[in-house]
C-alpha cells in the first residue's frame, strides 16, 4: 500500500530537502495495479530534475 509519509521519508533518506520531497509525493500520482517498480522510477525521473545528486543516491540506497 502506498504510503506518501514513507515516500517523503526516503526521499528526504537520499539527501533532497523536504521541500524537493513534497513536491515529488504531489507530482506521483498512484494508480492501483502500480508497482512499486514504477513508482520508484517516476520518482528517480522527478529527482533528476529537481535534485540529480539525490536520484543518484536515491537510485542507489533502493538497490541495496
Amino acid at each position: 500500500m502506498y504510503r506518501p509519509e514513507k515516500l517523503k521519508n526516503s526521499v528526504m533518506k537520499a539527501g533532497a530537502s523536504e521541500k524537493i520531497a513534497d513536491k515529488i509525493v504531489a507530482s506521483i500520482k498512484v494508480r492501483e495495479g502500480m508497482s512499486t517498480l514504477e513508482l520508484r522510477n517516476k520518482v528517480i525521473e522527478l529527482l533528476k530534475t529537481l535534485d540529480p545528486k539525490a536520484a543518484v543516491a536515491y537510485e542507489a540506497y533502493k538497490r541495496e
